[in-house]
């Protein structure tokens, strides 16, 4: 069977009356500026001639749309096809395919919490869950006191100062207690200094902890919400062939069926997947976790002690152990007002 294509849709039929079965592509007229299909007589027609014009037709149609197809039978109708899909048909297949797949996650998700359908569980991998969200918790709570220690050291490092130049003042004017005000200016500026340094010490904690926290356990449980939802997409659809299957077989439950088992097969790569993000993620993040913890909990206990000793140059050299730099003249401030 012959076939060519014509650049605009339409419908060209030819009666089954004994007439020539070929046709042409006639001119564009100046009310129709797209070509049209008509019927040759009898006496216009010339054998082979369709054969002859049809890669002509095909030529002109590739550089045109490429969906109406011309299909001529051997002498009755010649039909042209439209192809052309429909934007807006597109737009209402997505929005029933989303909404039907809400609609099955909702139920499954409903029938979960009120315990009459099933789940598939991971005993292991809920269990290394369950630990990561309740340690967030808790090292969110960390951040938090952190964060106000911090605060409150840099106040308190600020009264220091200026009890330190109190003091000071007072020994120039007090002659007969200048020794004793000198004193006390000296241990203040002294112990303002050192806590200037713990706040460095802290700040940098902080810092490093909340990157672990707010950033890599955020991105980690990001994935791990991903999972879960597919989790229960994927029962939703195992569920729904499970009733197909137990259901009575038939010629129209048969192809419902298939059409189950494809949709189920597509959830379940996609839930497996995501599963094996989750493992790698988190066997990534337990080392990263130890490794970051291990070296701030040694910084944060080794700050403090250095820092209650009064031991200066101690303080110094913890900053040096752990690459954090003090610009000369810096002063301590608070976290929040650092990030």
């Amino acid at each position: 069977m012959a076939a060519a294509r014509m650049p605009r849709e339409g419908r060209a039929q030819q009666r089954d009356n004994g007439s020539c079965p070929h046709f042409y592509l006639g001119k564009s007229s100046p009310s129709s500026p797209h070509p049209e299909a008509r019927q040759l007589s009898p006496s216009q027609c010339v054998p082979g001639a369709f054969e002859a014009a049809a890669p002509a037709l095909e030529c002109r149609a590739r550089e045109s749309i490429s969906d109406c197809w011309i299909t001529p039978n051997k002498c009755g109708t010649i039909t042209i096809e439209n192809e052309i899909t429909n934007p807006m048909t597109e737009k209402l297949e997505l929005a029933l395919k989303w909404s039907l797949n809400k609609y099955k996650y909702t139920r499954q998700l409903i029938s979960e919490k009120l315990g009459h359908g099933s789940r598939t569980v991971d005993l292991e991998l809920d269990y290394q869950i369950d630990i990561l969200k309740d340690n967030k918790k808790k090292y969110n709570n960390i951040l938090r006191l952190a964060q106000m220690f911090s605060s409150h050291l840099f106040h308190m490092v600020h009264i220091q100062k200026q009890l330190g130049n109190a003091f000071g003042d007072l020994s120039l004017k007090s002659l007969e207690l200048q020794k004793e005000f000198g004193r006390n200016a000296d241990t203040q500026k002294m112990v303002a200094k050192n806590g200037e340094i713990l706040c460095v010490a802290i700040n940098s904690f902080i810092e490093n902890v909340n990157t672990l926290v707010n950033k890599t356990i955020k991105d980690t449980l990001l994935t791990v919400k991903q999972y879960e939802t597919a989790r229960i997409e994927y029962d939703a659809y195992r569920t729904d062939l499970e009733e197909l299957n137990r259901g009575p077989l038939g010629p129209h439950s048969l192809p419902k069926i298939e059409e189950s088992k494809l949709l189920f097969q597509t959830y379940k790569e996609k839930y497996e997947q995501l599963r094996n993000d989750v493992i790698i993620k988190l066997k990534f993040l337990e080392e990263n976790k130890v490794k970051v913890l291990r070296s701030q909990l040694i910084l944060f206990h080794n700050a403090i002690y250095a820092y209650s000793t009064g031991n200066q140059t101690q303080l110094e050299e913890i900053l040096a152990q752990f690459h954090i730099k003090v610009k000369p003249g810096e002063k301590a401030t608070p976290w929040f007002d650092e990030y």
